[in-house]
């Protein structure tokens, strides 16, 4: 039996338990059990077809997720065992790329973060800025929110879909200069392909989850704050430097998010650090995810 899951099978795991399954991925990772080559794009007449594929070796688990750049973005990801090749599973929906991106995002917080940080910003106000602060708030007891995005509808929904989540006070702020300049920890997740902030706005001993448009030359991410960071991370180097157009960090020393949840290497060396997590997509993370969640179906 091939089992299925959906976006509201996803929305009942919940964000806590899809942390715990990322952090597992990342210590996979650093055992070098994990395998997650970078993804590969189709391209087509009408757009690309992505697929990130990966897995666990020792649970012999592999798959991939497949999206594409259409109009209508339908995304499924499949789920093998890679020992005999059954099809075990299959997830349809995007909410589960979501989750994955998100709880990665807080991961980095948890680990890289000052463990006292109080207030979290955020630039954006679409579906990843939403699961971003969602996780965030479960890795952090913060006790304010700053917000922020340029279009001024979108930012009080976004708002009032935050507040729906939580109880600690948002405020709306009305450039991402004033988000960065007030956050110990902020997030980024915009298709702005300009800076939104410069190096001096930013707060000593801040921590940066950078999510959004991270190309070079069209970057929400001025590089000079990236050269202001003690400590750079990025949940995948390999995918960093084989990005597609070149990421805007390509080239430079950028940490292994798993060498520093194992321990390898340090989130930071002093409370003072700015540091920055480059967020580009762990291939496979996703496949463990939809694996633990199709576990459920069969109790």
């Amino acid at each position: 039996m091939i089992l299925t899951a959906t976006d509201k099978d996803v929305a009942e795991f919940g964000i806590d338990r899809s942390i715990s399954v990322m952090e597992k991925c990342f210590r996979d990772r650093c055992l070098g059990t994990f395998e997650s080559p970078p993804r590969l794009h189709a391209k087509l007449s009408k757009g690309q077809m992505v697929f990130t594929a990966g897995g666990s070796i020792t649970d012999n688990i592999a798959g991939f997720r497949a999206y594409t750049t259409f109009p209508e973005d339908q995304q499924i990801t499949v789920v093998y065992n890679s020992a005999t090749g059954h099809l075990y599973g299959l997830v349809e929906g995007a909410l589960l790329g979501a989750y994955r991106t998100a709880s990665i995002g807080a991961l980095s917080i948890k680990y890289m973060s000052n463990s006292d940080s109080e207030s979290l910003g955020i630039a954006g106000s679409g579906v990843q800025a939403l699961h971003q602060a969602m996780a965030a708030l479960r890795v952090r007891s913060f006790s304010t929110i700053y917000v922020h995005s340029r279009n001024p509808d979108h930012l009080h929904s976004f708002a009032e879909r935050l507040r729906i989540y939580t109880d600690v006070p948002i405020n709306e702020m009305e450039s991402p200069d004033e988000v960065a300049t007030a956050s110990d920890v902020i997030i980024t997740a915009t298709r702005s392909n300009t800076p939104l902030f410069s190096p001096g706005s930013v707060k000593s001993g801040a921590h940066i989850v950078a999510v959004g448009r991270k190309s070079a030359g069209s970057s929400e991410i001025d590089p000079a704050v990236a050269d202001e960071c003690s400590v750079l991370a990025t949940d995948s180097p390999e995918q960093l430097e084989n990005y597609e157009p070149p990421h805007f960090m390509a080239g430079r020393s950028v940490s292994d998010l798993a060498h520093i949840i194992c321990g390898k290497h340090k989130g930071r060396f002093s409370p003072q650090d700015v540091t920055m997590f480059l967020s580009v997509g762990l291939s496979g993370t996703e496949v463990m995810l939809a694996k633990t969640i199709l576990d459920r179906k069969i109790g």
